[in-house]
C-alpha cells in the first residue's frame, strides 16, 4: 500500500498569509508530515482548515536525540581545540591549523605541513599523553569578544587574516593557555572533555590529519 502524501498547509504556497502571534523575524517554510485519519488526501483542498495533532512520544525522542548530538559536538569542538594546544606541546607548533570536523561521525583536525613517516606513531601518542594531561588537571574556559589588540595578545601575537583589522573577534582560551578566535559553543572547564584518543596521524599532500575520539 502506498503511503499517502504528506499534508501542506496553505502559506507553504503563499508565505503572506501566515498568521502568527510571535514577532516575525524571517521567512521560512513549515512542513507538517503525518498520516490522514477518517478523510481521503483526495478531499482536503486549498484553504480547508485540518486539525494537526504532534506524536508527543516521538517528538520527545527526537528532542532528546537532539539534545544528544549537540552536546557531543560541542564537547567534541572543545576537544578540537585541545588538539591545537598540544601540538604545540608536543612540538608540532610549526603546523598551521586548517579544515576540522568535530562531530561524532569521525572527527579531526588537519593541519598544514607535514609529520615524517617515521615519527607519526611516537607523536600520535605523546599528543594523546599531553590531551589526557590537560584533562586531568582542568582548567576554566573563557570565551570573551575583546578589541583586535587585546585579542592578537592573547593569540599569540597575531590574528588570521580573514579577522579584519579593528574588529571585535571572539576568543577562545583554554585555561590560561594562548587563546584562538572562535565563535563555537564550548564546555566550561577542560575537564568535562573527561578523556581523549588520538586515534590515528596521517600525512599526504603536504597536510597532517589527526583523528581523535572523547570518552562516550
Amino acid at each position: 500500500m502506498d503511503s499517502p502524501p504528506p499534508t501542506k498547509l496553505e502559506y507553504h504556497e503563499d508565505m503572506f498569509k501566515l498568521q502568527s502571534q510571535a514577532t516575525f523575524l524571517s521567512l521560512f517554510k513549515v512542513l507538517h508530515y503525518g498520516v490522514f485519519q477518517g478523510s481521503n488526501p483526495e478531499d482536503v483542498e486549498k484553504g480547508k482548515e485540518v486539525h494537526l495533532l504532534v506524536d508527543e512520544s516521538r517528538r520527545k525522542l527526537n528532542s532528546r536525540q537532539g539534545k544528544l548530538n549537540r552536546s557531543c559536538s560541542l564537547v567534541l569542538h572543545s576537544a578540537g581545540h585541545l588538539l591545537d594546544l598540544c601540538m604545540q606541546k608536543v612540538g608540532l607548533g610549526h603546523l598551521e591549523p586548517g579544515k576540522g570536523y568535530h562531530f561524532p561521525d569521525g572527527p579531526f583536525v588537519e593541519y598544514k605541513g607535514v609529520v615524517p613517516q617515521a615519527e607519526l606513531l611516537v607523536k600520535q601518542k605523546e599528543l594523546e599523553a599531553e590531551a589526557n594531561e590537560l584533562i586531568s588537571k582542568g582548567g576554566k574556559v573563557y570565551a570573551d569578544i575583546l578589541p583586535y589588540e587585546e585579542a592578537s595578545l592573547l593569540c599569540g601575537g597575531t590574528l588570521p587574516d580573514y579577522i579584519p583589522k579593528g574588529s571585535t573577534p571572539r576568543v577562545l582560551r583554554l585555561g590560561e593557555n594562548p587563546g584562538c578566535p572562535c565563535g563555537g559553543t564550548h564546555v566550561s572547564d577542560i575537564s568535562d572533555i573527561i578523556s581523549m584518543k588520538i586515534t590515528q596521524m596521517r600525512t599526504k599532500k603536504g597536510m597532517t590529519k589527526v583523528f581523535y575520539t572523547i570518552a562516550s
